[in-house]
């Protein structure tokens, strides 16, 4: 492992995060699956994130950081922008330790998402109709109210809490090889790839992007950081913008490739794993399924596919049915 990797992400880090976070999370399920495994010509396993608290991945990263920051200093209480999933972990953690939240959405993130964030107790504001005006939004809006910010993903806090993953699948498949995810900010596939080189260094970690939300492909590809003009996107959980300096430079040192799918094939493999797995999964998730039956990903002897999250509004599933 590189010299210049962030502390917090050192491995002995990550193991007392996933064991201070554990209390309020659950170990989620790695599930060998038949059909999928014949479909692509190797052993393919599924990561079930959209089993967790919150039904993603998120709470990973929220409960780190506001547990670090509630030791720290005594909260007035915290903000984030979100295109739903993150909103949702932050929420989640809030409640969990007795902290007002306040969740900075935009205009076409999906009720189910907006609706759990207030079940949590949070309040939440809609502004924008993208999350880039959300996020900024989201600054000024905290300043006002005084609470702490916690990032969605350019955070070493964040990524150290998504790195979790990459224990629990090592834990329960030593013999991994390759690792694929999706990336919205790039937080997830940080902590994954920045992880699980330190528990198996040869492990190949490849990132999934939708075209329209491909701001780490391009960074990724170019060798800095691109920026969108805007998502054009229907998967509202890879919903950043632009990736932020943090997540671009773990990704560029320890992830191996990052491929680009599109929306339709995605919303063909979400049909697909309903209907053959009996999952239900969100755009951000099934992209990473959707790449790999287009067989351009190079797949290992035993493949994991993080499935990032199952917050899919039903109503917009119907219209693709």
């Amino acid at each position: 492992m590189t010299k210049e990797l962030y502390p917090g992400l050192q491995l002995d880090n990550i193991k007392k995060v996933h064991e201070i976070i554990m209390p309020y999370l659950i170990w989620t399920p790695l599930i060998s699956t038949a059909t999928f495994s014949e479909l692509i010509g190797t052993n393919i396993f599924f990561k079930l994130e959209n089993f967790q608290k919150t039904g993603s991945f998120k709470p990973r990263g929220a409960l780190n950081k506001t547990l670090k920051l509630n030791k720290e200093k005594k909260l007035k209480g915290i903000i984030a922008a979100s295109g739903g999933n993150h909103a949702q972990g932050v929420a989640y953690a809030a409640q969990k330790l007795g902290l007002q939240s306040t969740l900075v959405m935009f205009h076409g993130v999906p009720d189910c998402k907006i609706n759990a964030c207030k079940s949590y107790g949070a309040d939440v504001v809609i502004h924008g109709t993208e999350f880039q005006e959300a996020f900024e939004h989201s600054f000024i809006l905290g300043t006002e109210l005084g609470y702490d910010y916690v990032h969605p993903f350019n955070d070493v806090d964040i990524v150290a809490g998504q790195g979790t993953l990459a224990l629990e699948i090592y834990k329960d498949l030593p013999e991994v090889d390759t690792i694929i995810c999706s990336i919205g900010g790039g937080g997830l596939v940080s902590g994954i790839a920045s992880t699980i080189k330190q528990l198996k260094k040869d492990v190949k970690v490849f990132g999934v992007e939708t075209i329209g939300a491909d701001s780490m492909y391009q960074s990724f590809k170019k060798g800095q950081i691109v920026g969108l003009p805007k998502i054009t996107s229907f998967a509202e959980g890879l919903s950043a913008c632009k990736v932020g300096d943090i997540t671009f430079n773990l990704t560029k040192e320890y992830v191996d490739d990052i491929f680009t799918i599109s929306d339709e094939k995605t919303k063909e493999a979400i049909l697909l794993l309903l209907e053959r797995q009996k999952l239900l999964v969100e755009p951000s998730a099934a992209c990473t399924v959707a790449a790999l039956l287009e067989r351009n990903i190079p797949v290992g002897k035993n493949t994991v596919v993080v499935l990032s999250g199952g917050n899919l509004d039903l109503n917009r599933l119907k219209t693709f049915l």
